[in-house]
């Protein structure tokens, strides 16, 4: 501008001063003199118009407290019409003593406090005013005042009670170490000449060499477990016996070969220590599964608190249909309780409720189950019979109901006659939307299936390797979304909490759980 100025503006504006000056006639200094009263009065509309403006501005703000205000966590607690005078104190309360403001309190605010529901549901609060702006320079032409007027809206729901359920996988594929220095070490140690490539699970099963699984000491003496849970390393078998040595170096009878077993990657893993020294431990993700649950009661508790609502969980486990057993769901805990009257001791070990296969795919010498350790849609229709219609969460008679799910995501089970073990099948997400449907909450915490927990078995490379890319898109689907479509669903690798994830999904279940639809 200051260019322009330079060379157009400022020379034109000195020939038409010297033009004005020069011109005799009197006629050109009345015209620009009578000009100048209407351009005067326009830049003095302009001046007025602009405070009145700023002033709405400022109270457009004032409106937006008074309404937040209506809606606050603390005013959720009372009623509307208090939240209606809350709001219309804040209002007034701002306003005085803004320049320039005319304002009538008794005609120019009208607030509505909208709720849905029963007390401490959902509200709406809007705040709509009228005011005039004083005028400096209109009010020459008899304009005293400009209007000004606007209004603002705030919509809050009150945390909502509900009820979890949360089912964990405690399948046989959940005893993969939950760490990558386990999964390193498991593998080291099962490598040897009858298995080059090791075996990364925590296989635990009374047959392990049927399975390809040969535990063995630093001496690479395979080990050897006694009627009486002894270890041994073996010497030798001969007739029916199992031959050791005892601390003097003396061959001593162990015992029959009917009366004990070899060693399993599952006793691996809580013995590594005494077997190659050091301080490595192999810590498995059912072990994780067991601290997060654990955690997340007190998460639970702060988060109720917080929210001056009540939560209520149930826990219970899942994997395959056991003998006599209706489906594959235990109950951990029973009946449903709010989580002020539980505590980490509530949660049992999951590790030794461990199912002790005879061998791979039999659990016992005559029983085999084709592999079937984990049955995602009898598991989730036997979840959907044991939780009741949810309510809409404004009171504990009628909460919201949430059911978590913590898997490897990966099905293991029979389904029209063929066994299946990959992604969730059209048949089991068709068991997500039935539950869904009823308006109960899929939320699912996906403990990542790692391609390296594989390696080495040609059968899982074959038949299971391939498909897990596919894993998460199908837990996605299976899972209920947020208000934005987000899927409420957190993925967990190897080396990652699981007891941080399953908290911040809650969290973020607890968040997404709206009383106003």
């Amino acid at each position: 501008m200051s260019k322009l100025y330079q060379s157009m503006i400022k020379p034109l504006a000195r020939r038409l001063l010297r033009s004005l000056a020069n011109d005799h006639s009197g006629n050109v200094y009345l015209i620009v003199g009578i000009s100048l009263i209407p351009m005067t009065l326009a830049l003095g509309i302009g001046i007025d118009y602009s405070r009145a403006m700023r002033l709405q501005t400022k109270l457009n703000a004032v409106a937006d407290a008074a309404a937040l205000t209506g809606v606050s966590s603390k005013m959720m607690e009372h009623s509307a019409t208090e939240a209606h005078d809350a709001a219309v104190s804040m209002f007034n309360a701002q306003s005085v003593g803004l320049p320039g403001l005319v304002y009538d309190s008794s005609t120019g605010l009208t607030v509505t406090v909208a709720t849905s529901g029963a007390l401490n549901s959902g509200r709406t609060v809007t705040v709509t005013y009228s005011a005039r702006s004083t005028n400096a320079f209109a009010g020459i032409l008899g304009s005293l005042t400009l209007p000004i007027n606007g209004s603002a809206t705030a919509t809050a729901a009150r945390a909502p009670n509900i009820n979890f359920f949360l089912a964990l996988d405690t399948s046989p594929s959940m005893l993969l170490p939950s760490t990558s220095t386990g999964l390193s070490a498991i593998r080291s140690a099962t490598t040897n000449s009858h298995n080059a490539n090791g075996c990364a699970f925590a296989c635990h099963t009374q047959d392990p060499h049927a399975d390809g699984i040969w535990v063995q000491n630093a001496a690479q003496k395979d080990m050897w477990l006694a009627s009486n849970g002894q270890a041994w390393p073996v010497e030798s078998v001969s007739n029916g016996h199992v031959y050791s040595k005892d601390s003097n170096g003396n061959t001593i009878d162990v015992g029959t070969t009917t009366s004990g077993h070899y060693a399993d990657g599952y006793w691996l893993t809580r013995n590594y220590t005494s077997l190659y020294g050091g301080s490595t431990s192999i810590p498995l993700r059912v072990d994780e599964e067991q601290t997060a649950a654990q955690d997340l009661i007190p998460f639970a508790i702060n988060s109720s608190a917080s929210n001056k609502v009540t939560y209520q969980l149930q826990i219970f486990t899942y994997n395959w249909t056991h003998p006599g057993a209706a489906g594959p769901i235990s109950t951990i805990t029973t009946p449903m309780q709010d989580v002020n009257n539980l505590s980490s001791y509530t949660v049992p070990n999951f590790y030794n409720s461990q199912d002790y296969w005879y061998r791979n795919n039999c659990p016992t010498s005559t029983l085999c189950n084709n592999d079937s350790g984990t049955e995602f849609k009898n598991t989730l229709t036997s979840m959907n019979g044991i939780m009741p219609d949810p309510g809409d969460g404004s009171s504990t008679s009628s909460p919201v109901e949430v059911m978590f799910l913590v898997t490897d995501g990966l099905t293991d089970e029979t389904l029209g006659g063929l066994r299946r073990n990959r992604e969730l099948s059209a048949t089991d997400l068709a068991a997500c939307t039935a539950i869904k449907n009823r308006g109960i909450r899929i939320a699912i915490l996906y403990t990542e299936y790692l391609p390296e927990s594989l390696t080495g078995d040609a059968w899982s490379q074959t038949n299971v390797a391939p498909y897990l890319p596919n894993v998460p898109p199908a837990l996605q689907q299976c899972a209920s979304t947020s208000a934005d479509g987000t899927p409420l669903f957190f993925q967990v690798s190897t080396d990652q909490s699981i007891s941080n994830a399953l908290s911040q999904l809650f969290a973020l279940v607890v968040q997404a759980s709206h009383l106003i639809k």
